[in-house]
């Protein structure tokens, strides 16, 4: 991992950073589906392939892999379930599962009631600002997938849940992002203040968010399923 990731927002990091943790073998092939270019190859030393609906190494959708049994030795896919419709997740995943030689690792936002009370509250301010809330409608309108959700797509015996985050947190660095000034020396300080806050919690703050049982802030749910060994 470069050290200037440090600097990327703690949300991006902190999701892409931990699922890097349940990688170990840097010779392990990985396919990311639904994730952005350059995104998780940025926390881990092994080749990512990335398959999307419009940009990256395989243009597809990831209900219909057209990728063989047991291609990729680890398929991943960070914060995509929540866009997804609840009748296809079934069908996405047992894709994932397909393609997946040894383990899929996936990410998604946890849904609880406070989390779904606070998603639209960022909507209406995100409106209220004139900003693109396009993905926030997106989980609002799909839902997002509760850990009784997730453990019905998953085979029981080699599933492991675990969680991280603040979405408190989550939700204010959100807000200071979008945050402009009508001062462009002001916007430039403030942008660099960001950075730093980024840099702190991407330093000392990280190492402490996760957590083996969801909390009533939690922001994410990490599902790792290992297809060769039992938990």
């Amino acid at each position: 991992m470069k050290n200037n990731n440090f600097f990327f927002p703690f949300d991006v990091f902190s999701r892409h950073k931990i699922v890097s943790l349940f990688v170990n073998d840097a010779e392990d092939r990985i396919l990311d589906v639904g994730g952005g270019v350059n995104g998780l190859s940025h926390f881990v030393k092994n080749e990512v392939i990335v398959s999307n609906l419009n940009v990256g190494d395989i243009i597809a959708d990831g209900k219909n892999l057209p990728l063989a049994d047991n291609q990729f030795d680890i398929v991943t896919s960070i914060d995509v379930l929540e866009h997804v419709p609840k009748k296809d997740r079934q069908r996405f995943i047992n894709e994932l599962l397909r393609v997946a030689h040894k383990k899929v690792i996936l990410s998604t936002p946890l849904g609880s009631d406070a989390h779904n009370k606070a998603e639209g509250k960022l909507l209406a301010y995100m409106e209220s600002k004139g900003s693109n809330s396009d993905y926030l409608k997106e989980h609002i309108k799909n839902g997002l997938p509760t850990k009784k959700e997730l453990e019905k797509y998953f085979p029981k015996n080699k599933t492991f849940f675990f969680f991280s985050g603040d979405f408190r947190l989550n939700n204010f660095l959100f807000k200071a992002q979008i945050k402009q000034f009508k001062n462009s020396l002001i916007n430039k300080a403030f942008f660099y203040w960001q950075k730093l806050v980024n840099f702190f919690l991407n330093v000392f703050y990280f190492p402490f968010v996760k957590s083996k049982k969801p909390k009533k802030w939690t922001n994410r749910v990490f599902v790792i399923y290992e297809k060769s060994n039992n938990f």
